[in-house]
């Protein structure tokens, strides 16, 4: 795992050998960070699999990062601010990218922007198509990700999300082809009744 700053975004890049569940351990228990927002800590190793976690780490067009973001504690009249980290999924868009090479550069210092512009941050999440009622875990992107990270008040929301948005070629519904209404950047598994 390293800490870059990418696109004035800071977060820690997973490398493939990393693990996972220990790298968020580790940061979010060096967090002081009152019990009760601890819901802003949104751990991928404790809602997906562990294979949909090496799939997103290895991935030839997805890695893994940890974000720190921004909790506030609404209860407390002075807004009291509090750190949280929450892992996503970057998915680059550009099918030609080398991840292999970008992993290699990142680890070298050698790594720009440019690596990183075709890239959007994802998370794992359900999908519910509504015209065949089938539910779905999906890699989605959202601006609810964008809007809650520590990004320079200087550069605007469409810069971080709206230029994203645009790259992305939305998918539709694996059975009956329709939309599901999400920016929807792959799917995985259909999820059966009862879960």
């Amino acid at each position: 795992m390293k800490l870059i700053k990418v696109e004035e975004i800071e977060f820690f890049y997973i490398f493939p050998e990393d693990d996972l569940i220990k790298e968020e351990t580790i940061l979010i228990n060096n967090l002081v960070i009152p019990e009760s927002q601890n819901c802003f800590n949104r751990r991928m190793g404790g809602y997906a699999s562990k294979q949909l976690i090496e799939t997103l780490q290895n991935g030839t067009d997805t890695r893994l990062a940890i974000f720190k973001v921004n909790a506030r504690l609404a209860t407390i009249p002075l807004k009291k601010e509090y750190d949280a980290y929450q892992t996503h999924c970057l998915f680059w868009t550009n099918k030609d990218i080398n991840l292999k090479e970008l992993d290699q550069k990142i680890k070298d210092d050698s790594y720009t922007d440019e690596d990183f512009r075709s890239a959007v941050i994802a998370h794992v999440q359900y999908a519910f198509c509504r015209h065949c009622r089938n539910k779905y875990i999906a890699l989605v992107c959202d601006k609810e990700i964008y809007m809650s990270m520590y990004i320079p008040k200087h550069i605007p929301l469409s810069d971080n999300y709206y230029k994203k948005i645009d790259m992305i070629k939305t998918i539709r519904c694996p059975n009956c082809n329709e939309f599901i209404g999400l920016f929807v950047l792959r799917f995985f598994d259909k999820v059966e009744d009862g879960n």
